[in-house]
């Protein structure tokens, strides 16, 4: 058991080699080897806490010698000293929207070392300490919300999981677009890694572009993720022209987040706002869309690729849970799923695709196939979601059809659930309808899909979606994606405040 000291005392800074540290004798006397300690030191400058094995010589971190303005022979305040438990991680567990933290944080690292968890308030916010010790030394301790949106956490993850690093050692994002990097380094700081951790670099392929191009696209970079680029690398061997790769140089908070990804990716963690954000950004960038036009219809196929075929299993089981008929082709290393057009206006609904070329796919075979004679009938949900009460008549009268077929028509979308019975009797003794709520809620994405196109037609200065599909197919990935800037290399005015808010608040917090 750590010896108990009477708190505050005081002691002096010390070295050994070109570290700093205090003394703190008997402190290990009769307790288990590598038991571990929250000290909070104080100064003039502040006070600050941290976690540390139990031994007579505790090195207190670089990061806080620089805080504290701190010494060798300087005077300190020990003002606490409390014994750490290893962590033992719960069942998964939200509050309504919010996932607790802690609940996520695994019970070893990567390597298989007891994670240890400080909990503590600042200005009332609860937060997370978090760190691990090995033979050789320890991890940088890593500090992160308590709580964060179960939604947020599903984006980060599926970001991870599709372009992430695989490495136990870091936290890694390599991707062409800027507006994910942007995502994901608001992804992180919302978390609650400060700014001063994330560190980019710019690879570029000199036979496609030029170090001025570079130089270029890490403005950009700047302007959209207030995170400068440090480094700027050319690469002969890689496939495309430029990228950013965002990195967090921490093996604790790798082996938090890889540990989440699998959990997920396995449906371990359950959620109705986790599977679908995680599948999300999975798709866009793991994820493909195949539009093909036949005489008869449009044919789209929608693909995830990965060398892991057990990793394949789970996304056919998550595009399952979403209504997706997934199959595996492990001799390709992927799986795929047509999609119905249903399938289409749920890839739409949870944002799967975005700041990409399949993005544009994805509007123009929505566009198409509710121009088709089988969706005709959802554009007509949308029409009609206003009214409070619908007949065969209504619908007969405004789209010249025969009583039969308006009839037909309102049969077929109250099996789907779209439109249902209302006991009113109307004139003439016809059955009153209206829209479901889900009918409502497919007006409005309609509406919305519908918006989002228009911003396409005029980027493109076509409005004719068979015309823009097949110049999306036709130009390279590269150039695809140039020609959205909204949405690849600009950054949306609220993502760029919500950064810039929320790195300030963290820079000037106490970690």
């Amino acid at each position: 058991m750590i010896t108990a000291h009477a708190v505050p005392f005081r002691v002096n800074v010390t070295k050994a080699g070109n570290k700093l540290g205090i003394t703190i004798p008997h402190i290990t006397d009769g307790s288990p080897k590598r038991s571990v300690v929250r000290l909070t030191i104080a100064n003039q400058s502040g006070r600050v806490s941290f976690m540390a094995l139990a031994a007579p010589w505790i090195a207190i971190p670089a990061r806080i010698c620089t805080e504290l303005g701190l010494l060798y022979e300087d005077a300190l305040s020990v003002l606490e000293l409390k014994p750490i438990q290893p962590h033992s991680r719960a069942a998964f567990k939200t509050e309504g929207e919010m996932v607790d933290m802690r609940s996520v944080i695994p019970a070893t690292s990567t390597s298989g070392y007891p994670m240890y968890v400080d909990e503590y308030e600042e200005g009332q916010v609860p937060w997370l300490r978090i760190w691990y010790c090995h033979p050789r030394g320890a991890a940088r301790q890593v500090t992160l919300r308590r709580y964060l949106e179960v939604a947020k956490l599903g984006r980060l993850l599926g970001q991870l999981q599709a372009e992430g690093d695989k490495r136990s050692s870091r936290v890694g994002f390599k991707n062409s677009a800027i507006a994910e990097h942007a995502d994901l380094t608001l992804g992180l700081l919302e978390l609650g890694v400060p700014s001063r951790l994330i560190h980019a670099r710019c690879v570029f392929n000199p036979g496609k572009s030029s170090l001025e191009q570079g130089h270029e696209y890490a403005e950009q970079y700047r302007n959209a993720t207030g995170i400068a680029i440090e480094n700027f690398d050319a690469i002969e061997a890689m496939k495309g022209a430029i990228a950013a790769d965002t990195v967090v140089r921490s093996s604790t908070l790798a082996s938090i987040l890889l540990s989440a990804m699998d959990e997920v990716r396995r449906g371990s963690y359950r959620h109705n706002s986790l599977r679908p954000n995680f599948l999300a950004k999975l798709l866009s960038g793991d994820g493909s869309l195949d539009v093909r036009r036949t005489p008869k219809r449009l044919d789209v196929r929608l693909t995830l690729v990965d060398r892991d075929t057990e990793a394949l299993q789970d996304y056919a089981e998550l595009l399952s849970q979403e209504g997706f008929k997934a199959k595996v082709h492990p001799e390709r290393i992927m799986v795929r799923a047509y999609c119905t057009w249903l399938n289409l206006l749920r890839l739409y609904e949870i944002g799967a695709f975005k700041n990409g070329r399949n993005w544009v796919k994805l509007l123009c075979a929505i566009k198409i196939t509710t121009q088709g004679r089988e969706n005709r009938g959802y554009k007509r949900i949308q029409e009609l979601s206003e009214a409070d009460i619908i007949t065969s008549d209504d619908v007969s009268a405004k789209y010249a059809v025969g009583r039969r077929s308006s009839n037909l028509w309102i049969h077929s979308m109250e099996r789907k659930g779209l439109i249902e019975n209302i006991s009113t009797l109307c004139h003439a003794g016809r059955k009153a309808y209206r829209v479901t709520r889900r009918g409502k809620e497919i007006a409005k994405l309609l509406r919305s899909a519908e918006k989002d196109y228009d911003e396409i037609t005029k980027q493109k200065e076509n409005k004719d979606p068979y015309v823009i599909l097949d110049e999306t197919k036709r130009r390279g990935k590269t150039s695809g994606n140039r020609e959205l800037k909204g949405h690849i290399f600009g950054p949306t005015a609220l993502n760029t405040l919500k950064i810039e808010r929320i790195g300030a608040k963290k820079l000037n917090s106490t970690e």
